[in-house]
């Protein structure tokens, strides 16, 4: 069977990354619904003129509207995707859901700015049986996918400690973090976090101590997203260590091993490095979606995943504001 699909959104990961000339694997959602053999593009949808008759050109869509109930209403998707600005999430979200002839939304990160409007979202396509993915993009990039194995098998022992890097929002970029960490390592059950940047706005980029299970604890360090991009994840264990840079295109591993410096000492020596894992992420999550239609199974970042990362969030931005360390509830 061939969905029917549709894109709400055309900026950058809706669509005009394709056009990078250093991305060179399917990166965007319009041109992942383009590839896939199982789904048609069959509508794009923008407030922009300009950007929708880019993206409706890009990949020969005929029909692009600039109201998500016409395109709805006229075009009957199966499957839509919601790549706006984060605050629009909710309402688009929603909307689609609430759609007769959609039975699968994926949504860019965060699926909403508050937890309460994320569980909304959730009970609401749990009621209308609509599959609801979130776009936490590393859960379905293969490297990342071996990476859980190899931890999970102890390829470095017991886990002691994480520690990371990033910016550009503690809800938009850190909620991808968390995720990551969740994915890798475990739940984390309280946080406690630090407005060192003092930056304007709703998302402010924090500093956030973690408490995880297994008595594993983690930093995570946030940084201007005007000075630079940076998306870093360290795991330490008791037989080696995991590095995870340039936003997770890299990997570096790490054994314990003696020190070819000082005799008798032990240290975290490198033994393998990996490059270029993190492709077709995109084309992944739609695959992984339209598996999800056609057995009943559950996507690799559901709902549910969605609202545990923003409640993260939710409860670091809350720890910076009353000062204190918040223990996360269980969902």
């Amino acid at each position: 069977m061939v969905y029917r699909a549709a894109v709400v959104g055309c900026g950058k990961i809706g669509s005009e990354f394709a056009d990078d000339p250093r991305i060179k694997d399917i990166y965007t959602h319009a041109g992942a619904y383009s590839v896939c053999r199982d789904t048609e593009l069959v509508a794009v949808c923008d407030s922009n003129p300009g950007k929708l008759k880019r993206c409706a050109s890009r990949w020969g869509v005929k029909y692009r509207f600039d109201d998500i109930n016409d395109m709805l209403a006229v075009q009957e998707p199966e499957i839509v995707s919601i790549c706006t600005p984060d605050p629009t999430h909710y309402e688009l979200i929603r909307t689609a859901i609430a759609s007769p002839s959609v039975r699968a939304v994926l949504a860019e990160k965060p699926l909403a700015m508050r937890v309460d409007e994320a569980r909304d979202l959730f009970r609401m396509a749990g009621r209308k049986k609509v599959v609801l993915a979130v776009n936490y993009s590393r859960r379905y990039a293969g490297n990342f996918q071996n990476l859980r194995k190899f931890l999970q098998s102890g390829g470095i022992g017991d886990i002691q400690a994480i520690s990371g890097h990033y910016g550009n929002g503690t809800r938009h970029t850190g909620t991808h973090w968390f995720d990551l960490v969740r994915f890798l390592v475990g739940e984390i059950r309280r946080v406690r976090a630090f407005d060192r940047l003092h930056e304007a706005g709703e998302d402010p980029t924090l500093d956030v101590h973690l408490e995880l299970d297994r008595n594993i604890f983690g930093y995570l360090h946030g940084y201007n997203s005007r000075d630079f991009s940076i998306f870093e994840l360290d795991i330490i264990g008791t037989l080696g260590r995991v590095t995870i840079s340039d936003s997770g295109h890299t990997m570096r591993f790490h054994r314990v091993a003696d020190s070819p410096y000082y005799s008798g000492y032990r240290s975290l020596m490198p033994f393998k490095e990996e490059r270029g894992g993190m492709v077709d992420t995109v084309l992944h999550a739609v695959e992984d979606l339209v598996m999800c239609l056609d057995t009943g199974a559950e996507p690799l970042c559901t709902g549910r995943d969605g609202i545990e990362n923003l409640k993260i969030a939710e409860a670091a931005l809350n720890s910076a504001k009353e000062g204190r360390a918040i223990t996360m509830d269980s969902e």
